[in-house]
C-alpha cells in the first residue's frame, strides 16, 4: 500500500534551490536510508514528508489516516521539561489522540469524541501509549519520569527522542541522524528495533554499518533528484559503482569527440570563421557537461610535524568525578603509527581521556609525559574555536597560507579547501552562513592545516556527510603520526582503528589488540561462555533451591504439632522485625532504579541484590507464619 506520493516538488531554502522535479512513492513495508552530501536537501526533504514543510510546487498525496513520527537531528524542548513532559511533544496522531482523549476525561466530557477516541485508543493498544513510552526509556537507561530534560547529556536526549518516537503504532518513522550522539550498545538495540518493526522508516545517517544492518533499499539524492537502489547500503555501492563506469565510458567517449572538434576548431582564423554557430554551441555543450568526478586523497598527504623517539606516555593514571570512577592507574605509551580506537559506553570516561591527552584535564594521580616535538590537534565535538566573522578560507589561511605535501610538493590554502569539498564559491562565505557538517568539516581542515602530528578525534564523523567521511579516512591512512579517536562509527573505526581502549563504564580500561570487528567477535565470544557457565550455575542453583525448599516444608509438617522452643520463639520475635528492614532495603533499590545517574555495572549489581531481596522476604514470610501457627 502506497503511504505518500509526491509527484514533481521543488524546494528552495533562503537562495539555495534543494530540488525540483523530484518524484518518489513510499510503499508500506519500505526500509530506506537516505544518503546524499551535506547541504544536497536531506533533512529538508524529510521534514515536506512528515507536513513541517511546505513543498514550493508539486503533488504531494498521503495515505488516508497515515500516522508517522519523525526523530530530528536536534530535539527541542522547553526548559524545565521532565522525561514525562518529553512524551507529549510528539508529532505522531497516536500521541495527539492519547493526549486530547485524556483532556477530555480530565474535563469530564464524555459524548461521542469521548468514545471515538476510546475505541480508536483502544484498537491501535494506545491507551497504554505513555506507559510504551516510559517501557522504552527504561530499555534505554532513563529510569526517572520526572528528571529533567536540562541537565540530560546530548545522548540521554536522543534516547528520549527515540522513545518518544518509536513508543506509538506509527505507518512511517522518519530519523534524521539516529545514530548521533549514542554509544555503540544504544545503537545496535536501535538496529533490532528497526529490523523488527512493523512500520515502514527513512533514515539520514552517515552510518554506513548502521544502513547495511537495517536498510532493504537506498535513496540517494543528488543534484536535486532521488535515485532509488534496491538492497542494503553495500548493494547500493556495487550498483552506484556499475552506474558511474558505464557513465566514465560514455565521459571517455564524449572527452574524445570534443578533442577532435576542439583540434579542427583551433586550425586557423578561416576554419573557425566557417564553423557554423549551432556546432560552437555544441562544443560548449560538451566542454561543460563532463562527468563530475569524486573528490579523491590519492597522493595527498600533509608534511607533519617530525615525531621523536618519545611521542606520550600515561604512567599510572587516574581520574573520577566523586564516587564516579573513570580509570585507575592505567598506563600506556603510545608510538608513532599508532591507531587507536576508545569505546565504552555513554558517561565511561572516553572523552575525559581524550581531554587528558591533550593537556585540558588534569589526572588525580599518575602523570602524562609528553615528548619534545609532539605537536597535538584536537577534532572535538565543538566547532565552536570557529570565528563566524571570518571566512572560510582566512580561516584556514590563518594557520598556514602554504600546504607543504609529501612529495616536496605545496597546496595553496584554496586547494585545500577543493580537496575537502569547498568549491571557490563557497570559500568567501562568513563562517557563519555554513551549516553545521560544512563548519565541523571546515574545522577539520583547519587543524590538517596544522600539519599535526598527534590527532585526538572526538566523534569526528558526527554531522559529516558519507563522502567526506571517505575523505578524512583516506587521508588518515596515509598519516604517519599518531591517531586516538573516540567513535561510535563502527565502519570507521574498522577501518582505522588497530587497537582499542575499551570502557567497561565501571571504572575498567583494558587494551585490545585488534580491530573493532575483531573485539565484537571476541566479546561475543566471551559472552557465550558466560551464559553457558551462568546456565550450569543457576540449573545447579535451582535444583539445591527445590531440595531446601522440599527439605524446609518436610520439617515445617513435621514440627507443626510442637509448641515453640526457646530459640524459635526468639527466631519468631525478631523476623518481623528483619521482614520490616527487608522491604525498607527493597524500597531504597526501587528508588535507586528511578535514578538515571547510574552506570549500567551499578544497575546490573542492584538487580542482583533486588532479587536476593525478594527471596529473603518469601522465605522469611513463610517461616514466620509457619512459627506463627504453632505459637499458638
Amino acid at each position: 500500500m502506497n503511504l505518500i506520493s509526491i509527484d514533481r516538488i521543488s524546494k528552495t531554502l533562503g537562495d539555495s534551490p534543494l530540488f525540483s522535479g523530484l518524484s518518489l512513492g513510499i510503499d508500506d513495508g519500505d526500509r530506506l536510508g537516505l544518503v546524499g552530501k551535506n547541504g544536497a536537501g536531506k533533512s529538508t526533504l524529510l521534514k515536506v514528508l512528515v507536513g513541517g514543510l511546505e513543498p514550493d510546487s508539486g503533488i504531494m498525496a498521503r495515505k488516508r489516516g497515515l500516522s508517522l513520527s519523525l526523530l530530528e537531528q536536534r530535539p527541542e524542548f522547553l526548559p524545565g521539561t521532565t522525561l514525562r513532559d518529553f512524551f507529549r511533544g510528539g508529532d505522531s496522531n497516536e500521541i495527539a489522540s492519547y493526549l486530547r482523549y485524556e483532556e477530555l476525561l480530565h474535563a469530564g466530557k464524555g459524548g461521542a469524541e469521548s468514545d471515538r477516541l476510546h475505541r480508536e485508543l483502544e484498537a491501535s493498544g494506545g491507551l497504554d501509549l505513555e506507559h510504551r513510552y516510559l517501557s522504552l526509556c527504561t530499555e534505554l537507561g532513563l529510569f526517572d519520569p520526572e528528571a529533567s530534560l536540562d541537565v540530560f547529556s546530548g545522548g540521554m536526549i536522543k534516547k528520549a527522542a527515540i522513545a518518544r518516537c518509536l513508543a506509538p503504532k506509527n505507518d512511517l518513522v522518519l530519523l534524521d541522524e539516529p545514530t548521533n550522539h549514542l554509544d555503540i550498545e544504544t545503537i545496535e538495540w536501535l538496529e533490532k528495533r528497526l529490523s523488527g518493526g512493523a512500520f515502514a522508516f527513512i533514515l539520514v545517517t552517515h552510518d554506513r554499518w548502521f544502513l547495511d544492518a537495517v536498510c532493504e533499499g537506498i535513496l540517494e539524492i543528488e543534484g536535486g533528484e532521488v535515485y532509488r537502489h534496491e538492497g542494503n547500503y553495500t548493494r547500493y555501492l556495487e550498483g552506484k559503482a556499475e552506474r558511474l563506469a558505464a557513465t566514465e565510458k560514455a565521459d571517455l567517449k564524449r572527452l574524445a569527440k570534443l578533442k577532435i572538434e576542439l583540434e579542427w576548431l583551433g586550425r586557423g582564423a578561416r576554419a573557425r570563421a566557417g564553423k557554423s554557430r549551432r556546432r560552437k554551441e555544441k562544443i560548449r555543450d560538451m566542454a561543460g557537461g563532463g562527468l563530475e568526478r569524486a573528490a579523491s586523497m590519492d597522493g595527498f598527504q600533509t608534511t607533519e610535524s617530525r615525531l621523536g623517539r618519545k611521542v606520550l606516555e600515561l604512567k599510572g593514571v587516574s581520574k573520577a568525578y566523586g564516587e564516579k570512577r573513570l580509570f585507575t592507574d592505567f598506563s600506556y605509551e603510545f608510538s608513532r603509527g599508532d591507531r587507536v580506537g576508545i569505546v565504552g559506553p555513554n558517561g565511561a570516561g572516553k572523552s575525559s581521556l581524550l581531554d587528558l591527552l591533550a593537556g585540558r584535564l588534569e589526572s588525580d594521580a599518575g602523570k602524562v609525559v609528553r615528548g619534545d616535538t609532539l605537536r597535538v590537534a584536537y577534532f572535538d565535538q565543538d566547532s565552536s574555536s570557529l570565528d563566524p566573522l571570518m571566512t572560510v578560507l582566512d580561516t584556514v589561511r590563518e594557520h598556514a597560507e602554504i600546504i607543504r605535501l609529501k612529495d616536496g610538493s605545496t597546496l595553496t590554502a584554496e586547494l585545500l579547501l577543493e580537496r575537502f569539498l569547498f568549491p571557490r564559491t563557497f570559500q568567501g562565505l562568513q563562517v557563519s552562513r555554513l551549516s553545521g557538517g560544512e563548519r565541523r568539516r571546515l574545522e577539520l581542515v583547519r587543524l590538517l592545516a596544522e600539519s599535526p602530528n598527534f590527532l585526538l578525534m572526538d566523534e569526528p564523523t558526527n554531522d559529516l556527510d558519507i563522502e567526506t567521511i571517505e575523505l578524512l579516512e583516506d587521508f588518515l591512512e596515509g598519516f604517519q603520526g599518531c591517531v586516538v579517536t573516540v567513535s561510535h562509527d563502527r565502519a570507521f573505526l574498522d577501518r582505522i582503528a588497530s587497537f582499542l581502549l575499551v570502557f567497561d563504564g565501571t571504572g575498567g580500561l583494558r587494551e585490545f589488540p585488534g580491530s573493532y570487528s575483531e573485539w565484537r567477535e571476541a566479546a561475543a565470544e566471551e559472552a557465550e561462555e558466560r551464559d553457558a557457565a551462568g546456565q550450569a550455575v543457576t540449573s545447579a542453583s535451582a535444583a539445591a533451591e527445590s531440595v531446601c525448599l522440599a527439605k524446609a516444608d518436610a520439617a515445617i509438617e513435621a514440627s507443626a504439632q510442637r509448641k515453640l522452643s526457646y530459640a524459635e520463639r526468639r527466631e519468631f520475635d525478631s523476623l518481623l522485625g528483619e521482614l520490616d528492614g527487608l522491604e525498607a532495603e527493597k524500597a531504597a533499590l526501587e528508588s535507586f532504579f528511578g535514578n538515571s545517574s547510574h552506570t549500567g555495572a551499578e544497575l546490573e549489581k542492584a538487580n542482583r541484590r533486588y532479587a536476593e531481596v525478594g527471596l529473603l522476604i518469601d522465605g522469611k514470610t513463610r517461616r514466620w507464619e509457619a512459627l506463627a501457627q504453632r505459637a499458638g
